[in-house]
């Protein structure tokens, strides 16, 4: 069985020159991203071992838009905290962002949108991904911190997805200079209300098993990613479904077979990065993780990181995040976290 990687998207979307992204040296990058995630493993996009970068903050809401080579975060129970009770929307312009919750899975690409809830548990990995981020205090939207939100994926082609991702934009053209109209939070607010709301409420009885058998399905997929013979014929069997209304549950993730590729790919490179590489351990984690070959794994994980799995993890550059107090002007998000737990935020 050929087990076919993601392919890295060449970052035409989202030019540098075009949107003002500043360059930012790898021990800055980890310090602005520990209020709500550890970076395990990160490789810069550029030869000299800087990504690319700009944050704003609008009122109560901040947001990144950034540039980055390849890396791991993840965010554990015991980093918990109340400065973390956000949600973030996410729009990817060019390559590969895979994040792992405890309630969905999901990889996106090139035109995809997603909602997530940063006080919740998860993993992730981007591959020469540029994208725009934006955070949102959950009580803006009508959450308390124990309100479960699970993530949402949105194509840019729909109707929602376009409105989101022109608020996203928006958010980083319009200045909040004096004389000038700045950003307007209410109707991204309201916007991002709207699609949480229709996905936590199933509009009928149709959506309820919709639901349902999507989740029993991924959970099978899960639960026997190492069987070399899990194939979309196998689950339709098994699930009494037509293939046509297989593709149609996992279209948002690239079809079924692409998503059993993904989970087995970054299962693998997680199970790698938490357990250690030594001798006989790739072809451990290959065999564990469904790939016919450590050679085809080795494929796998460098057509989708850009390096063989023997390289893939660097001890990210440390400094102190308190080094960046001094520097909110550069770093606006950053301290926008750091305030994040003593403002009660209004709304426009």
């Amino acid at each position: 069985m050929q087990n076919n990687a993601l392919t890295t998207l060449p970052p035409a979307h989202l030019s540098e020159p075009d949107h003002g992204l500043n360059p930012i040296s790898m021990p800055e990058w980890v310090a602005v991203w520990s209020p709500f995630a550890e970076l395990l493993a990160t490789h810069p996009l550029r030869e000299d071992g800087t990504n690319s970068w700009q944050s704003a903050v609008h009122g109560p809401i901040a947001g990144v838009r950034y540039a980055t080579g390849s890396q791991l975060i993840r965010k554990r129970r015991h980093q918990l905290r109340s400065d973390s009770t956000v949600l973030a929307i996410q729009c990817v312009r060019s390559g590969v962002v895979a994040m792992e919750f405890e309630t969905r899975k999901f990889v996106q690409r090139a035109g995809s949108l997603a909602i997530m809830d940063l006080a919740r548990p998860f993993k992730g990995s981007h591959q020469n991904a540029v994208g725009e981020m934006i955070f949102v205090p959950r009580e803006l939207l009508g959450f308390s911190v124990l309100d479960e939100i699970d993530p949402v994926l949105l194509s840019v082609e729909s109707l929602q997805g376009r409105l989101l991702a022109s608020e996203l934009r928006l958010f980083f053209e319009l200045s909040e200079a004096p004389g000038e109209i700045g950003f307007q939070t209410g109707t991204l607010l309201h916007l991002t209300n709207s699609i949480l709301s229709q996905n936590r409420h199933a509009a009928s009885d149709r959506a309820v098993w919709w639901r349902a058998r999507n989740k029993l399905i991924r959970d099978y997929i899960e639960d026997n990613l190492g069987d070399l013979s899990l194939l979309p014929a196998q689950i339709c069997n098994s699930f009494n479904l037509s293939r046509a209304t297989l593709y149609r549950m996992f279209e948002a993730d690239g079809g079924v077979r692409r998503y059993i590729q993904d989970r087995r790919l970054y299962n693998a490179v997680w199970d790698l990065a938490e357990g250690g590489i030594h001798r006989g351990r790739l072809t451990e984690v290959a065999e564990k993780w469904g790939f016919s070959s450590n050679a085809n794994f080795n494929r796998a994980v460098k057509l989708a990181f850009g390096m063989p799995p023997g390289a893939l993890f660097r001890p990210p550059a440390f400094l102190a995040p308190a080094r960046l107090a001094n520097r909110r002007d550069e770093f606006p998000v950053f301290d926008w976290f750091a305030r994040h737990e003593q403002n009660s935020w209004p709304t426009d």
